[in-house]
């Protein structure tokens, strides 16, 4: 068994520079573990434990996108959390895309996969990258820190690729990698 997603690895560079900056602005106000930087990505569909056989039949499903260099527009700029504020559980870096690129895949691969027999999902396609899944938050500082901050670009990407990604899970933390 394995456990997997359907998602996009992050690559720009001026993120990764500027991601320290980041994890010292709200160090402060949210404690846990950030996420890696190579293991940064945008989720299309989060699947879980498959057999290598129902593995093979996505890929067939979604053939006609996955592994390949896909243009398109991303900008990072804002963050957010869910579920609300009042309960942060995660710190997300917000995902403009304003050639509406993210949306058309995600609307293919939620229809593709519907196709062979997983439900569509029914919550609003947000396109974020998860930062951290905070243990403890100082929500008035964090709050203020993310109001001061929303206008600010950490970065834009022009390239992607849609991979099936798979979740190893560690005492160390996650782990993803293309499979």
């Amino acid at each position: 068994m394995k456990r997997i997603f359907i998602g996009s690895f992050i690559t720009d560079k001026t993120l990764k520079s500027n991601y320290h900056i980041i994890k010292k602005t709200f160090g402060g106000s949210l404690k846990g573990k950030w996420t890696p930087f190579e293991n940064l990505h945008i989720t299309y569909k989060f699947i879980g434990n498959l057999e290598d056989e129902q593995i093979y039949l996505i890929k067939e499903s979604l053939s006609s996108i996955l592994d390949k260099e896909e243009s398109i527009h991303l900008i990072f700029k804002g963050f957010g959390v869910f579920p609300n504020m009042r309960n942060p559980r995660v710190f997300f870096l917000k995902v403009e895309n304003p050639d509406g690129r993210l949306e058309e895949f995600n609307n293919l691969i939620q229809d593709r996969l519907s196709l062979i027999g997983y439900e569509k999902d029914t919550k609003p396609f947000i396109p974020h990258i998860t930062l951290k899944r905070p243990k403890y938050t100082n929500n008035k500082k964090l709050f203020l820190e993310m109001k001061s901050l929303e206008e600010k670009i950490w970065g834009e990407q022009f390239k992607i690729q849609i991979n099936v990604i798979q979740s190893i899970l560690s005492p160390e933390g996650a782990k993803y990698i293309k499979i």
